[in-house]
């Protein structure tokens, strides 16, 4: 049996004399592409460049003693070991029964690589200067230091995390110890 390409689904050909007035243009986007979740009814969002990949919730996590409440413990991802935070404890948030849209986002965090858990990831958005808002000291019941700023995105707003943030050195140290 003949290859016969212009008989697949979803193919055509440039040189095809039908398309000579399509206009190919490459799409360019400008502006900060920001990973976001949602954590209870809000959401939020990580600069893309410190994410490294998204991960399913696994079926254990190695609790490790004496760690701070919010570190749920370790996980072995493809022979690394990754500490694993909570976001819901780290913010104080109320207890939330993990599903199959709770994900492990690996981030870095300085030069500390971690899983942080959500309830779900929404999108991968670019957002434009004209979309960001300072963060306003009582705009939210997250403690201010976590946050960069705020987004208008569709109507909503989402929270800007400050990765950097959410460990604070001595913490950071503490973790650094477990290798």
């Amino acid at each position: 049996m003949d290859f016969q390409p212009h008989h697949m689904l979803g193919n055509f050909n440039l040189l095809d004399d039908e398309d000579e007035n399509f206009d190919y243009q490459l799409l360019h986007h400008n502006g900060e592409q920001w990973l976001t979740f949602r954590l209870g009814k809000e959401t939020y969002g990580l600069e893309i460049l410190q994410v490294r990949e998204l991960i399913s919730y696994p079926e254990s996590i190695t609790r490790v003693p004496r760690m701070p409440s919010f570190l749920l413990g370790m996980i072995n991802l493809r022979g690394m070991v990754l500490p694993v935070m909570d976001l819901r404890k780290r913010f104080e948030m109320s207890d939330f029964e993990t599903g199959p849209f709770t994900v492990i986002i690996i981030v870095q965090i300085k030069s500390k690589v971690i899983g942080v858990v959500v309830d779900s990831v929404v999108d991968v958005v670019n957002l434009q200067n004209d979309n960001l808002l300072e963060a306003p000291d009582e705009s939210t019941d997250l403690d201010s230091k976590f946050v960069k700023g705020l987004a208008n995105l569709r109507g909503e707003m989402v929270i800007l995390m400050d990765l950097e943030q959410l460990l604070a050195p001595e913490e950071l140290e503490q973790l650094n110890m477990l290798r």
